[in-house]
């Protein structure tokens, strides 16, 4: 269940939404044994930073949290719901073998709700994109871990870019007076947006270039510390003045906003989702997968959200019929 050949799409294939309405491939955290959980762990952390296993971590935990909030909630009703509620849970995030550890080429994959990152292990090199991370809630608001942030830097950074920018520079990078329904470049979505767009890193002064470096070292530095200075020096050569800003909704950390870090090398998006939920991802335009190692081209797939609703009911019903039997 866990291993599958290297060059097949379904390293291509994720999705940050509930189990019940996206089924990843592989082995479910729930489903191994308390060994297999730690050997999960431990390659979590051989490829990733403290910082990026951290929030990856508690991304898992907060599903947790999220079951005991919506269980209290009252105005939650009906099998939907109730299915809905069962998926909130730290095990429902399924990890993925893709090719041989021992060969110079391999990958590994874990995905679930709100957290999702695909590796790539290339004759020494690790690619680690694309990454999506998302937390809800943002920021917990109260009970035993009130004021806890598992994305605490992604939004403020932003805020702390854009705060910096003269009127000039703010009219140039301003795409829109509304945030986006979310990131552009989601799960089946690569390659969907055309250009640049917002400010150029050419128009920024010393300060700014200052807050553009610290919030894309935010956001790479999730990787392990080689994987992480790799795609710096990525994004070095192909040229910081490459790199474009822009935002979308209101200056308002506690609002509802977009922000795009764009360039030939790197793709940054964060959104928040509502006042107290964000989403995150970051690819590589040109080596997402370790493709331009790996020379190999996957197909990025994934179901609407309609499709993605209609798997949700026929899993209820499913359900219902063998609870009949």
């Amino acid at each position: 269940m866990a291993t599958m050949p290297m060059d097949t799409n379904e390293r291509a294939t994720w999705s940050n939404l509930p189990i019940i309405m996206v089924r990843p491939a592989g082995v479910l955290i729930k489903d191994m044994t308390d060994e297999q959980q730690r050997a999960a762990h431990a390659l979590m952390r051989a490829t990733m930073s403290s910082q990026g296993y951290a929030k990856f971590a508690g991304i898992m935990v907060l599903e947790d949290l999220l079951h005991q909030m919506e269980a209290q909630d009252e105005s939650r009703s009906g099998p939907l719901a109730d299915a809905f509620l069962a998926t909130r849970d730290y095990g429902n995030y399924a990890l993925s073998i893709f090719g041989n550890p021992n060969d110079v080429d391999w990958g590994w994959k874990i995905a679930g709700h709100h957290a999702a990152a695909n590796f790539t292990i290339s004759n020494g090199r690790i690619a680690f994109t694309p990454t999506f991370l998302g937390s809800s809630p943002m920021e917990v608001e109260s009970g035993r871990y009130a004021g806890l942030m598992v994305l605490a830097h992604e939004g403020q950074y932003g805020i702390d870019l854009m705060n910096s920018l003269d009127s000039a520079q703010r009219k140039k990078a301003t795409i829109a007076n509304d945030a986006a329904a979310d990131v552009f470049e989601g799960p089946g979505r690569r390659k969907s947006l055309e250009g640049f767009e917002g400010l150029s890193s050419k128009d920024m002064t010393e300060e700014q270039t200052h807050l553009l470096h610290r919030l894309v070292a935010e956001y790479l530095h999730n990787a392990d510390h080689d994987a992480a200075h790799m795609q710096m020096a990525a994004i070095e050569e192909a040229g910081w003045d490459k790199l474009w800003f822009s935002w979308r909704g209101p200056v308002d950390p506690k609002g509802m906003f977009y922000y795009r870090v764009h360039g030939p090398r790197i793709l940054i998006e964060y959104n928040r989702q509502n006042a107290n939920h964000d989403h995150m991802i970051v690819r590589d335009p040109t080596n997402d997968y370790g493709e331009d190692w790996l020379g190999k081209h996957y197909k990025e797939s994934h179901p609407s959200m309609a499709e993605a609703m209609e798997n949700a009911r026929q899993s209820v019903e499913a359900g219902s019929a063998n609870g009949k039997e």
